[in-house]
């Protein structure tokens, strides 16, 4: 702690300040992240299990912290499995496929030709301008060109022209 700050004389409190307490707060959770202590979270991506603490999730994205402090179903779960998967209706069977390049939530999505195009999006910080199409023949994403401007939640249509 710092020694007391001048004050008005009068009063009889003193003021100290805690010089680096924020430095040896964020040392101390980053101690913890690594040794894998108080992390009340396992995110799951893919074949990764990434040990995580809820506070901080929630203080640094807005995603996390509406999963975290509202009554969605998913508040109550120990971990959140991220994955890419495919339905196929005729053989009742899901299948893993490759991953976008960047997680997104709120992406618009359509079919045009044999290829699926995802459209913008949010990663929990920026609206995003970029844009993917998948191949299932090839099981491969390729980056489109960008949109002008990040935007998440956009309706996404194929016209088909005359």
């Amino acid at each position: 702690l710092s020694p007391p700050c001048d004050m008005d004389s009068s009063s009889s409190e003193e003021f100290y300040q805690a010089v680096h307490h924020a430095e040896q707060t964020f040392r101390k959770m980053e101690s913890y992240l690594k040794q894998q202590q108080l992390c009340d979270v396992i995110l799951i991506a893919g074949d990764r299990k990434i040990p995580a603490h809820r506070l901080v999730l929630s203080s640094v994205s807005d995603y996390f912290a509406a999963m975290f402090t509202s009554d969605v179903c998913e508040a109550k779960l120990y971990s959140f499995p991220f994955f890419s998967s495919r339905y196929d209706p005729k053989t009742d069977t899901w299948t893993m496929v490759a991953p976008l390049s960047m997680p997104r939530d709120a992406v618009g999505v359509c079919l045009l030709g044999d290829k699926l195009y995802a459209v913008g999006g949010y990663d929990g910080q920026t609206y995003l301008n970029t844009m993917e199409s998948y191949d299932p023949q090839t099981n491969e994403w390729t980056q489109m060109a960008s949109l002008n401007i990040g935007r998440a939640g956009a309706c996404v249509v194929v016209i088909k022209q005359p």
